[in-house]
């Protein structure tokens, strides 16, 4: 097993999201597995909100930038932090 860090902040396909944790996760899951157990642990179909809304959020993996939909198959690794911020845009 690893232990995998994830927040998410900001609005996500009309929904205002602020959650902080930590999940435990068999060491061959990846983005999407997090989703998945973060979300039923939740109540929040987060990758369903990814998937289908309209807004593109900024995906960090300790920090780097995770380009969807690929980012979604991209093995985790023990000890990794995952931010979901909503993109901001301005002039």
């Amino acid at each position: 097993m690893m232990e995998v860090r994830f927040s998410i902040h900001g609005p996500i396909a009309g929904r205002v999201l602020r959650l902080n944790t930590s999940v435990k996760l068999p060491k061959t899951a990846n983005l999407e597995q997090l989703l998945e157990v973060v979300g039923l642990q939740n109540g929040i179909d987060i990758l369903t909100l990814l998937r289908k809304g309209s807004e593109r959020p900024v995906i960090l993996r300790n920090g780097e930038y995770l380009e969807l939909p690929a980012a979604f198959v991209q093995p985790l690794q023990d000890t990794d932090e995952v931010v979901i911020l909503q993109a901001i845009a301005g002039g």
